[in-house]
This record gives C-alpha cells, structure tokens and sequence, in this order.
C-alpha cells in the first residue's frame, strides 16, 4: 500500500472522522450553494446584472465582516453556543431575504437582506478546520485531514450550483434560497452537537486584540485570499451572464460545477505524492498554473466549451487551499487558529464581493475581457506571495 493511500486509510479509522466529514458536506453546500441562489433570485428579480452583483456583494461583504467576529467567540467560548445562535439567526435572515424578494424587490432591500443573511451565516468550515487538531494527533494524518477538508469544499462547489440548477429551473431559485438556508442550518446544528465539537476547548491566546493579523504571514495570506476570492466572484457573475447570453441564466451553474469538479480532481492528484518544496514555493507554482487555466477560457465561443475549458480551469483551486490552510497552521499565533481561519474566509468572500463589483462593472463586455480580467488576479496572487515569501517562512510569533 502507498504511504497516501495508508495516510487516507489511517484518516477514516479515526473514530470521528466519517462523521465530520459527512457533517461538513450537509453544512457547507449551502455556503457554496447559495451564493449562486441569491445571484439568480437577485437576477429574476431586478433584471439587473449590475444590481444582481450588488446584492451578492453586500452578502459577501457582510459575511466577510461576521465571520472573524463569530471565529473569536468559538476561540473564547468553545464551538457550541456561537454556532447554535448564529444557526438559528441565520434561519430568520434567510427567511427575511425571500419575503423580501416577493414582496419589494428594490436592490437595496435585497441588498439588506442578503448582508444579514452574510454576517450570520455560522463559521462551520473555520470550526471544523480548528477541530481536526483536536481529534487527530499525527501531524502526517492531519495534513491529510485538512487536505480531504479542502475536498469536501470541492464537492460542495460541484454539488451545490449544480443543485441550485436544478431547483431553479424546476422551481424556481426562491425555492432553492429557502433549501440552502433549511440544509444549512440543519448541518451546523447537527455539526455543534457532535462530541468532539462539544468538548472542543481553545488553546489560552495572548492578550493581543490584533489576534492573528499580528502575524505578517496571516496577512500576506489573507492578502492573497482576497484575490483569489476576487477572482472567483468575477467568475460566478460571469458565467450566470455567458450563459445567459446564449442558452439560460441556469446554465451557468454547469460551468460553475465543472469548474468545482476540476478542483477536486486537482486535490485527489495533489494528495497522491509527497512535496519536497516548501508550501510557499508550492503555492507561487499553483496560482501561476491557476492563472493560465483561467485564461483559457478567453477562448470558450459556447456553453459546451465553457464547461470543458472550466475543468482544466478548477484544477488548481484545491491545490491552492490546501497550501494555504498549511501556511494558515505555521503562521497563525498560538490561540488564535479558529480565528486565523475565520479570517481566510473574511478574506476569500471580501475578495469575492469585489470581484461581483468588477463583473458587474464589466456587464456587456466581451466574455474574454471578464475572463481575462479573473486571471490577472491569479497573477496578482502570485506576485503578493512572492514579495511576502520571508514573512511566511517565519514560525508564528508565541506571545502577545
């Protein structure tokens, strides 16, 4: 047996693990599925693009100002209680938001809705990344935790636009809206009552109000989630008004899905051999790869070839996760790594509003000028990694 295949093997005898893993899948589709649900509701109901990217933005921006706020209290107060209130929140945000779009869909009142639906949405995905150190102690094993984390995002990103598809083309995507709010708040309320995330407890944390932006390498790398987020809300819009150009608004949530699958099938050939090159020389390598497969869909004339070029486009996405949320665990100080993680998401859907802003701006531009514009993000990426190479080589500073 190969030593991957024996780390994988080790990962799921873990008596927990099965259960995180299912657990993670049913919490956080709808993180990845209703995005995309809220920019076709946001769509049907202005008949706007630009308005449609506004009110995705306000969502992204809201949840990327909730979410290491929700990171510090799981930090200070263990992962029950703040995930069970911002679950049972959330619920009254996403009900708010449909009625709201049947009854007075102006932009701005979506706009509010859709950021109270952001900043509560429950820090599932920071919770369980800080949690794999509490149920696994082999640091091998662990890698290989967090690198089947990152699939598990991958298959939330397949799985859940292609959901959203389907949904709202049968009913409409009100319909799919009101399944992602119900299914997520089901997975985090299931999520919380797990034992191991119950007798979850934080490390003691300095007495820094900064918590993790002390660390330069935390903030190189949020720099860098920025634009990969940027990159990836550029995408989204783009797809929906591609599609929506030549065969259906719908139909862009193929491209987002085959976009998904390529980053899992990125993350199963990424964890099949061991890496002797540091993490941060990794991902400079990974996001220059990632930037050339987002150009080559500059050249996609269809949906079809869209969806095919989407592929070798994703490849990259999981490859890229994985490195970060490595370079996360060796920047972020000690007590702070939920909130350190909560952080990366702030920054990854910060990056996404802006790159909802950026689509929309660029509505009625030539597709290969949105999707060009996508990949000078990698490209940015990149080059932040790249001046910010000596602060992610450092060990994460232990005091305050």
């Amino acid at each position: 047996m190969s030593g991957t295949a024996a780390a994988y093997l080790r990962l799921w005898r873990h008596r927990w693990v099965p259960s995180l893993l299912l657990v993670g899948v049913c919490a956080r589709v709808p993180l990845q599925a209703y995005v995309f649900a809220v920019l076709l509701l946001a769509t049907e109901r202005t008949g706007s693009y630009a308005a449609a990217g506004v009110v995705t933005a306000a969502g992204g921006v809201a949840y990327a100002v909730g979410v290491p706020v929700h990171g510090r209290l799981v930090d200070s107060f263990g992962q029950t209680w703040p995930l069970t209130v911002a679950a049972c929140v959330n619920a009254v945000a996403f009900t708010g938001l449909l009625v709201t779009a049947q009854l007075n869909p102006t932009t701005a009142a979506l706009a509010g809705w859709a950021a109270a639906v952001g900043v509560s949405l429950p820090p599932v995905a920071a919770a369980a990344r800080a949690l794999w150190s509490h149920v696994i102690a082999d640091d091998a094993v662990r890698r290989t935790a967090l690198a089947v984390d990152a699939m598990v995002l991958d298959v939330a990103l397949v799985a859940g636009p292609l959901l959203v598809t389907a949904v709202s083309v049968a009913a409409g995507p009100a319909w799919a809206l009101g399944g992602c709010g119900a299914v997520l708040l089901g997975g985090t309320l299931w999520f919380s009552t797990l034992p191991p995330s119950r007798s979850w407890a934080p490390a003691r944390r300095g007495g820094s109000l900064a918590g993790p932006l002390r660390s330069p390498g935390v903030v190189v790398l949020l720099a860098v989630s920025v634009l990969t987020g940027a990159l990836l809300g550029v995408l989204r819009l783009g797809f929906v008004e591609f599609a929506g150009e030549r065969s259906g608004q719908a139909s862009g949530g193929l491209a987002l899905a085959a976009f998904g699958a390529g980053s899992l099938l990125g993350g199963l050939l990424y964890g099949t051999r061991p890496w002797r090159a540091d993490a941060t020389v990794r991902m400079r390598v990974i996001l220059a790869g990632y930037a050339c497969g987002v150009g080559l869909l500059t050249l996609a004339p269809n949906v079809p070839v869209l969806v095919a070029l989407c592929v070798p486009a994703g490849l990259f996405l999981a490859p890229f996760v994985i490195c970060n949320f490595e370079l996360i665990g060796r920047c972020a100080p000690e007590g702070t790594l939920t909130e350190a993680f909560a952080w990366g998401i702030t920054a990854t859907f910060t990056g996404s509003a802006l790159g909802n802003l950026v689509a929309g701006a660029l509505a009625g531009s030539p597709s290969a000028v949105v999707f060009a514009t996508a990949s000078g993000f990698a490209v940015l990426a990149a080059a932040t990694v790249t001046a910010g190479a000596a602060a992610l080589a450092r060990p994460p500073e232990k005091g305050s």
